[in-house]
């Protein structure tokens, strides 16, 4: 059951995977796991804030799991990470969602910059 599982997600984690490296590996924007199990990747963002990040992905439509969700009482310390959670949207606004979350962080983080 969980070898299905498993190969209905990979092409979700995929898309995402895929787009974080495309957009944001280069620039030194943001660090994430490649999970082998399990329905969450963990994003970090290296520059700018993740709840701003989040805000900004709510303003355009995108709903991600609660900033700091991974930590104790919600509350990240150093307000850096979001999990993503890849497993419910379908794979065309999976893919647009991710490009909606890169675009966030490189728009975050230029505001952090400025």
């Amino acid at each position: 059951h969980m070898k299905k599982h498993a190969k209905l997600l990979a092409p979700k984690f995929n898309i995402v995977l895929e787009t974080l490296e495309k957009e944001l590996k280069d620039n030194d924007l943001a660090s994430w796991s490649s999970p082998k199990g399990g329905y969450f990747i963990s994003l970090d963002v290296n520059h700018c804030s993740a709840k701003r990040v989040g805000e900004i992905c709510k303003e355009l439509g995108v709903v991600l799991t609660t900033v700091g969700a991974t930590f104790p009482y919600g509350i990240d310390p150093d307000d850096r990470n979001i999990r993503i959670a890849p497993s419910y949207p379908s794979t065309d606004e999976l893919q647009k969602a991710a490009d909606i979350l890169c675009l966030a962080v490189k728009l975050a983080t230029i505001e952090a910059l400025v």
